[in-house]
């Protein structure tokens, strides 16, 4: 299917403005793999939109700012990967050990970016809990951890605005 010119330029400049290509793509109302063939034309033409996005965080964020936004992005990532993970087919333990594995990795995360930013301690701290409780779910409790899975993003806002 064609797309108008429009489209292609909406996309590109939510995605540099820091929206996930996948995100991007749903509000434009595109396929992914549309979106990231078109990223990947783009690069072959020297268009590349990771580096402008990078320069676009630069100029118009200072350090802090910048850093709160790889938090956010990398935030931002789990949470799709979480309603992703919702909507597949695959069995629910199978769910919740992908789930488990995901707060693991935003756990590891945020530690390792508390160490260079110390400001995100408290967060790194509030996250870590989550995957503990987590990971306790998915060994003892699978029906709680789906129960607790929606509620998972209204819980990362509220320790972002508290620790971040």
């Amino acid at each position: 299917m064609a797309y108008p010119a429009e489209t292609r330029a909406k996309l590109r400049a939510l995605y540099i403005e820091g929206m996930p290509l996948s995100g991007a793509a749903v509000t434009v109302g595109v396929p992914y793999e549309t979106a990231r063939d078109w990223k990947a034309k783009a690069a072959q033409k020297g268009d590349y939109w990771d580096t402008a996005r990078a320069a676009y965080r630069v100029s118009e964020q200072g350090v802090d700012d910048l850093n709160k936004l790889l938090v956010e992005d990398f935030a931002r990532q789990v949470l799709v990967t979480t309603r992703e993970l919702e909507a597949a087919q695959i069995a629910a333990a199978d769910k919740a050990q992908l789930l488990a594995q995901l707060a693991d990795a935003y756990a590891k995360f945020s530690r390792a970016f508390a160490r260079v930013n110390p400001a995100y301690s408290g967060l790194s701290v509030a996250l870590d809990t989550l995957k503990i409780l987590a990971d306790y779910l998915a060994a003892n409790d699978k029906t709680a951890l789906k129960a607790l899975s929606p509620h998972l993003e209204e819980v990362g806002a509220i320790l972002g605005k508290r620790y971040g």
